[in-house]
């Protein structure tokens, strides 16, 4: 009997010299540089000579990579390995690109090697993205940067643009060819059916008080409204962008969620004395009370129970996170406002998440998503320390002269109206 053992043992010996050790396989060389479509979904990947072990998976709904890694060089210098993700479809499916971010991150673990930081990061909606990979994929991610995302969830996104059409309506009359306000056609098309209706509208400066009347009736800054709010200069100033998000998105969203997805059940719409004062100091004809009138007439709509629970289950946020979060968003944001983040840190704090909550805010550019290099980079600074130590950052790590708005709080959502 001990002679038989004796004689598996030295079997189990000679069959594990025999086989292949994991540190007889081949490694990948650095640097590295990967570029294809991984399940539908366009990626590139990375990796400086110089790797740290960190890695940055960046996220975007966009089917190119402009503004992919933003500070690259700089990123690649400092050795960090890069990873970004297009998602499979440009639009509104959330969740399909959530996944493909993961995909792109497992993906980096089989071809190049597992990390030992992983932090993703996004802007815009890739922001919305990044705080969904965060709350569903907790194993996957260490740490979020989220940036200039419009994080209030997507029934209240949604709601904003309604409330914009509702403005819309009120200072120019919604054409029945776009559908119902609350309900549009769902073929409408913003390049051949709103655009040639629109500019000609935002081109007259004979308009200028309506769409001041839009602006101010959704609280929306004036910094980056009627220029271009965006740091890329193809894209339009945030009044068209709105419009665009106000239709064509909405449009989107009826579509994939199969009915009317707008709501604005206990909205109140309203100007202050000095807005109205404003207001018809530049078109003195404008009957303001009439316009609020008729958009708070079409308060109490309700989205449809089916969109609804398509809309919870694709791109609402739950706030459970189990990683660092740092919010990062331009003080003055006509296109996502600030106020996005208020939402957020009121959803960490309901669910006892908020001491993973660090936000922080630029006040030296106003527009959607404008940051420098060195405010990007200062935030990957900051979110290192705070895997490293343990210890979220402080003011310090926001420096005044990086352009940092230190101590400025955001107001709370505006709608509806807070006792």
């Amino acid at each position: 009997m001990r002679r038989r053992t004796h004689g598996v043992v030295l079997i189990v010996l000679v069959l594990a010299l025999l086989l292949p050790t994991s540190t007889g396989l081949a490694e990948p060389e650095y640097p590295l540089e990967l570029e294809g479509v991984l399940k539908g979904a366009p990626y590139i990947i990375r990796v400086p000579e110089n790797w740290n072990g960190k890695l940055l998976v960046f996220v975007s709904p966009k089917a190119d990579f402009d503004a992919a890694f933003l500070a690259e060089d700089e990123l690649l210098m400092r050795g960090y390995a890069l990873a970004a993700t297009a998602g499979r479809s440009v639009g509104v499916a959330m969740d399909e690109i959530t996944l493909d971010a993961k995909y792109l991150t497992d993906f980096f673990m089989q071809k190049v090697g597992k990390p030992e930081r992983t932090v993703v990061y996004g802007i815009s909606a890739g922001g919305i993205i990044t705080l969904l990979s965060m709350e569903k994929f907790p194993g996957t991610y260490d740490a979020g940067i989220p940036m200039c995302a419009p994080a209030a969830g997507v029934t209240r996104n949604i709601a904003l643009r309604f409330s914009i059409a509702l403005a819309y309506d009120a200072a120019f009359g919604w054409p029945a060819s776009w559908g119902l306000v609350e309900d549009l056609r769902d073929d409408l098309n913003f390049v051949t059916d709103v655009r040639p209706t629109l500019l000609p509208q935002v081109l007259n400066p004979a308009n200028f008080a309506r769409w001041e009347f839009v602006r101010l009736a959704n609280d929306l800054p004036l910094a980056g409204y009627y220029t271009n709010p965006f740091p890329w200069p193809d894209l339009p100033p945030g009044v068209i962008m709105q419009m665009l998000f106000a239709t064509d998105q909405r449009v989107q969203w009826e579509v994939a969620a199969g009915g009317r997805v707008s709501q604005n059940v206990g909205y109140v719409y309203s100007l202050s004395d000095a807005e109205k004062a404003y207001l018809q100091g530049l078109e003195s004809t404008l009957d303001l009370d009439a316009m609020l009138a008729q958009m708070n007439a079409m308060t109490g709509i309700q989205a449809e129970p089916r969109a609804l629970a398509y809309l919870s289950r694709v791109g609402e946020h739950s706030g459970r996170v189990h990683g660092p979060i740092l919010m990062a968003h331009n003080a003055l944001d006509a296109i996502a406002p600030v106020e996005h983040t208020t939402e957020y840190a009121n959803l960490m704090a309901s669910v006892g998440t908020q001491d993973l909550l660090t936000r922080v805010y630029v006040g030296s550019m106003p527009g959607h998503c404008n940051f420098t290099k060195e405010q990007v980079l200062a935030m990957f600074d900051a979110v290192d320390a705070w895997l490293e130590t343990g210890n979220a950052p402080g003011p310090e790590a926001f420096p005044g002269e990086l352009g940092f708005a230190q101590g400025f709080e955001p107001g709370p959502w505006p709608q509806p109206p807070q006792d």
